[in-house]
């Protein structure tokens, strides 16, 4: 009772802060150019589970066998198309931290999976609020716009399972070459302008600049470029035996819990529970915007079209997904082969095109989120679109004189 009290004191509070929210389109998609040439295969997934860390960190959360990121590759799927991108994190603990950084034109979207995950960001001119900072439990999201400063750490422990979450980024470029690093950005400033900037003596800089001044010369981290990591760590002892307390922010914060989700059961569609977040449940994110399906085992989401880009992840679970259609031009109305996705799983859903998508076991339960490029996205449910059509019209359509008894439309 205490946090949706919390919640709603929030919410109260965005009315009178509504003008100063990040500009942005909150229902049609904004076009972003991307980096492939609008060259790339003919798919629509990409198994990231299967694939071998883009970055790798053994001696960060050593005990949990290192800290591993894994993005996809923006040029390897939807023909180098596609509008969203994404970046699964896993065997994150306690005081590992997504350096502080920014993008170029790159909106973003999170979504923790496991742990307790601090996120926070500053706003460039004070509004609604100097920062906000959050601490996130599962399920929980969080939105920051392009070109504001963020930065992310763990604060559960290796011997509790640390942290897992997932990146997804309103770009269709790579994630890291459309990012900036806090290193890389100081080592190419000049001393005294980046002592500045820390609010350090310029002796005082000049004698710590040594530990990353290699990152002047770095575009992106790499397993085999140590200059720039992505991911490093709090100083032993400073979150031993907790982490430095903080202040949450509570009015528009940038970060929410699940517990604004709306949750809807579709009419005739059992094992089947989504949860929404919109604009309208998370009134700072105007861009980005996440649906959240639960399945049963064996459950199927009906055939859907959106409004919106989406980004799919399998959260837990295994799920077949398929898709009418691709991008537009000689493929719009193509059928592709259904493909089966485990956790860590992604796929591409581009504006407007239908998708469908089932528990694959039979057996268990699974879980799946999109996120969209839109602040509010639209659902067109084709079960109920085809029940407001002209049934005569229904049955021409499908070449019919009639249909069964048993079968209903």
């Amino acid at each position: 009772m205490v946090r949706v009290a919390i919640c709603a004191l929030a919410l109260c509070a965005i009315g009178t802060r509504a003008q100063f929210l990040p500009p942005g389109t909150t229902d049609v998609p904004i076009p972003r150019p991307g980096d492939c040439g609008q060259v790339g295969p003919a798919t629509y997934v990409y198994r990231m589970s299967q694939e071998k860390p883009n970055d790798y960190f053994p001696a960060i959360c050593a005990g949990m066998g290192g800290a591993e990121v894994r993005f996809n590759d923006p040029c390897a799927w939807a023909h180098g198309q596609a509008q969203m991108t994404g970046a699964h994190f896993t065997n994150m603990c306690k005081g590992a931290t997504r350096m502080i950084h920014w993008h170029n034109q790159a909106d973003e979207w999170g979504f923790v999976s496991k742990g307790r995950l601090m996120t926070f960001v500053a706003s460039p001119d004070g509004l609604p609020w100097p920062s906000s900072t959050n601490i996130l439990e599962p399920r929980g999201v969080w939105y920051f716009p392009s070109s504001w400063l963020h930065g992310l750490m763990c604060v559960t422990p290796e011997e509790e399972g640390g942290c897992e979450f997932t990146i997804v980024f309103a770009s269709p470029q790579a994630a890291e070459p459309n990012g900036h690093n806090l290193d890389t950005t100081l080592a190419q400033a000049d001393d005294d302008v980046a002592a500045a900037a820390l609010g350090l003596s310029l002796a005082t800089y000049e004698a710590s600049r040594p530990a990353f001044g290699r990152a002047e010369h770095s575009i992106h981290y790499s397993n085999s470029n140590m200059t720039a990591p992505i991911v490093t760590a709090v100083a032993p002892g400073a979150c031993d035996p907790e982490c430095p307390p903080i202040h949450e922010t509570v009015g528009a914060p940038a970060a929410v819990q699940s517990i604004v989700e709306q949750r809807v059961e579709l009419p005739g569609v059992a094992g089947v529970t989504l949860y929404r977040i919109r604009t309208d449940q998370f009134p700072f994110s105007r861009t980005m915007s996440q649906e959240r399906t639960e399945l049963a085992p064996g459950a199927v989401r009906p055939v859907v079209w959106t409004t919106a880009d989406s980004f799919f992840m399998v959260v837990s679970g295994t799920v077949t997904v398929s898709m009418e259609g691709g991008i537009l031009g000689k493929e719009a109305h193509l059928a592709f082969t259904n493909e089966t996705l485990k956790a860590g799983d992604a796929a591409y859903f581009p504006n407007g095109r239908a998708y469908w998508f089932r528990e694959a076991t039979g057996k268990a339960s699974a879980e799946t989120i999109n996120v969209f490029n839109v602040g509010i996205w639209k659902s067109i449910e084709l079960g109920h679109a085809i029940s407001e059509m002209p049934n005569i019209v229904v049955m021409s359509n499908l070449h019919q004189a009639h249909f069964a008894k048993h079968v209903h439309i």
